[in-house]
């Protein structure tokens, strides 16, 4: 019997009562959580920060392929030219942002491995030594970024949108109840997870305003959504709103510590 195969009937053996089996499962679930407790502070400084990677670079590989798309097709009109240049700068300079951060990360958390290593075993443990229960806690986020990064990660997450297949709301009545539930998410996010909630609050009002008004122009010149639906109730079941609440969700989470 393959190796393979007889690692994959321990768990159903260990279900059965086989001493061996359960040993295996349990020892192998102990030495799990050791490394995880152990890792968790490299967990909390960089699980985010790849997540924000993931996505802004998705979101701008997404765009520069719909851009392509559109100029292979129609060519170099001025909505390709104006907002493929706005966004391939605005989306590389999200991506340096997300990269650099990811970097950092690596390097922050390394730095600080080394100095817990150095502290007496007596001594009260540095923050890095976490338990599973803190692994996602709302101290470990709390951080701010710069407004300059929260709109870059909002206009590449609403480009991202736009440029990729979605799914809007079934109707307005849905897409509005679904915004409302949303907004209350964000003001409660804003509340625990800013230092500072005043900036929070400035940061939210900032992605708000200017992410609708973006919605809507780029709902309609780069998506070809009726300019009278995009300003009727009817806005809340198109992809704009899809493109508004990812784009708010994307800057404000990612404003975070990681």
């Amino acid at each position: 019997m393959a190796a393979y195969e007889y690692v994959k009937l321990i768990p159903s053996e260990a279900a059965s009562g086989d001493v061996f089996a359960i040993s295996a499962v349990l020892i192998t679930a102990y030495l799990t959580v050791c490394i995880i407790n152990k890792l968790t502070g490299f967990i909390i400084f960089l699980v985010k920060k790849l997540f924000l990677l993931t996505i802004v670079s998705t979101a701008f590989y997404q765009f520069m392929k719909s851009l392509v798309q559109k100029i292979s097709a129609h060519g170099l009109t001025n909505d390709t030219i104006v907002f493929g240049l706005a966004g391939t700068v605005l989306g590389f300079l999200a991506f340096i942002i997300a990269l650099y951060a990811a970097l950092a990360s690596f390097k922050k958390v390394k730095s600080n491995q080394e100095q817990v290593k150095t502290t007496d075993e007596h001594a009260k443990p540095e923050p890095l030594q976490l338990g599973l229960k803190d692994m996602f806690s709302v101290k470990a986020l709390k951080d701010d970024k710069h407004a300059g990064a929260v709109l870059s990660y909002m206009v590449i997450a609403q480009f991202g949108v736009f440029s990729s297949k979605t799914i809007s709301a079934p109707n307005p009545i849905v897409g509005l109840l679904f915004f409302a539930v949303f907004m209350l998410a964000a003001f409660y996010f804003v509340n625990q997870t800013y230092q500072d909630t005043n900036k929070g609050l400035h940061h939210l009002s900032m992605v708000c305003v200017g992410g609708a008004a973006l919605s809507v122009i780029l709902g309609n010149l780069w998506n070809s959504i009726p300019i009278a639906q995009l300003l009727s109730p009817a806005y809340f079941a198109t992809e704009s709103l899809v493109a508004y609440v990812t784009g708010i969700a994307v800057s404000l989470f990612m404003s975070g510590k990681g």
